[in-house]
């Protein structure tokens, strides 16, 4: 009886976490308009207002929604601080005639519009933060306007004002000149389409916009291809989290770890587990919504892997055990995103928290389980082959190269290489599948077998590596739902087609060393 009541609790969760993923799911689509803004001293010194006119309409007619005025220097985007002088003020003049809207560029520090500008009730305040995380102080300065916020630029103290009511956030993407001078065009369209499809961003600063030929109309044209609307974003639609789906999605992570370890604890153990889980639930909810939020989806993103393999490997082998882990850890993912689904997320004023430890627990806790599961060996034994000791080593590396090459700033840079591959996947599968999965992590899983040796095992650790970036995919909220599951299938058939490759070949090799 216990154990039906357990999985009733499993399909609740699943349900619920499907549900929050169909709402998300609409949601995105509905915010899909993307406009383009560029700074108006780059607009000055036209020869008569006809012909400024005139191109002001060409701009609109390639998605440019505002001109930008800037209220300090910003050197990185080769932009000096606008000089309020009559020849901007035509620009203004002739840029509202055509129905394009003003946008104010300021950094961080900013407490006061001058009057000439608050006169003319700025769409969009675009915020940069040089050094990313310094204070915003800009209450005074909302109003009805849009926040834009330089991604990769972003200041703090943007949840205080979410949690204060501030909802009229854009997220807003720039290339430096110095990227430009690296990317050439086909590069900076690339990297702004990618913006725009994979990272709900819907503003575009588009600086230095007559560096290459046809930029802005190569441009809209790349933006429209991915499906989105060239216009004025709008206000993002609310979206709220009910905290009886936290409630109902902990109660199936602390049903699944009960099934994982029934019959490898006591009863009295799993039962005081079962209702201390419960217990923490609540209290951490009632405490701190969001805290408990964050570690539930931790929670979720650096054990469920652990439980899934643990299980897993006692029945299954081979493409079996990738394809049936790597399907119930796209659903651990998808709740896991439905604990932390909210605005704030979706726009990136809030992200997950303990990336680099959901990546690296999974593998670590394997490891752990199954040399208890050898407590019986001697190392003697484990070390028999040669070569075994590297097997630690390597794993180690591995460990400290996922850890130093997670997030967006990774200390270990991204080799040119690697750029022209993953440009290659995405212009191939639409949404690029992460090394770490079809080239590390399902492989390996594929070629793991059970018996007690350390290349085996680490073999399993690579496997739960690629399971814990499944799940990583799906906590980047700010990436649309679609896209993230398009990544994951990608990657899970690119991982088995390597996989059986990698199976055939070592078969091929093992046979003739026989015969040799």
């Amino acid at each position: 009886m216990a154990r039906f009541a357990l999985y009733g609790m499993i399909i609740l969760a699943v349900l619920t976490a499907l549900w929050v993923g169909l709402r998300r799911i609409a949601w995105e689509g509905a915010y899909r308009r993307v406009g383009i803004v560029i700074p108006a001293q780059e607009l000055t010194g036209a020869s008569s207002d006809r012909e400024l006119r005139q191109y002001l309409h060409k701009l609109q007619a390639h998605g440019v929604v505002a001109i930008s005025v800037e209220l300090t220097d910003f050197p990185h985007w080769g932009l000096q601080r606008t000089s309020f002088d009559r020849d901007l003020g035509r620009v203004i003049q002739l840029a509202r005639a055509v129905g394009l809207q003003v946008a104010i560029v300021a950094d961080a520090h900013i407490t006061k519009l001058p009057e000439e500008l608050r006169a003319l009730r700025p769409k969009f305040i675009v915020l940069i933060s040089d050094p990313p995380g310094e204070p915003i102080q800009i209450a005074d300065l909302l109003s009805d306007a849009l926040v834009g916020i330089v991604e990769f630029s972003e200041p703090s103290g943007l949840q205080e004002l979410y949690r204060h009511g501030e909802k009229n956030f854009v997220r807003v993407h720039a290339i430096k000149s110095q990227e430009l001078d690296r990317l050439s065009l086909e590069g900076a369209l690339a990297r702004w389409e990618r913006a725009v499809h994979e990272r709900t961003i819907r503003l575009l600063w588009v600086t230095e916009h007559q560096r290459f030929p046809q930029y802005l109309e190569r441009l809209s044209l790349r933006i429209t291809q991915v499906g989105m609307e060239l216009g004025e974003p709008s206000t993002p639609a609310p979206f709220e989290s009910f905290s009886w789906v936290y409630l109902a999605i902990g109660a199936g992570f602390v049903s699944l770890a009960l099934l994982v370890l029934m019959g490898r604890l006591s009863l009295t153990v799993l039962l005081g587990c079962g209702v201390g889980g419960v217990s923490a639930l609540v209290l951490v909810g009632m405490w701190d919504v969001e805290l408990a939020r964050q570690a539930l989806a931790l929670l979720i993103a650096a054990v469920v892997p652990w439980l899934l393999l643990w299980v897993s490997t006692e029945r299954f082998l081979g493409w079996k055990l990738v394809v049936i882990v790597s399907l119930c850890s796209i659903v651990a993912g998808l709740a896991a995103a439905a604990v932390l689904s909210d605005l704030s997320y979706f726009l990136k004023i809030n992200e997950f928290r303990g990336v680099k430890l959901a990546l690296v627990a999974p593998s670590v806790l394997i490891v752990l389980a199954e040399l208890w599961r050898w407590r019986g060996l001697s190392w003697r034994y484990l070390l028999a082959k040669r070569g075994a000791w590297l097997i630690p080593a390597l794993g180690l590396g591995m460990l400290f190269f996922v850890l130093e090459r997670s997030g967006n700033l990774p200390a270990i840079p991204v080799a040119r290489w690697e750029e022209l591959l993953r440009e290659r996947l995405e212009d191939w599968l639409i949404a690029r599948p992460r090394f770490k999965e079809f080239l590390v992590g399902h492989p390996a899983l594929m070629l793991w077998r059970r018996e007690p040796s350390l290349v085996h095992l680490g073999l399993l650790a690579l496997g739960a590596l690629g399971q814990a970036s499944i799940i990583n995919t799906f906590v980047h909220l700010h990436t649309p739902l679609v896209l993230s599951l398009w990544r994951t299938i990608n990657g899970l058939v690119l991982g088995l087609l390597i996989g059986l490759t990698a199976r055939f070949a070592l078969a091929g090799i093992q046979q003739w060393r026989r015969r040799s």
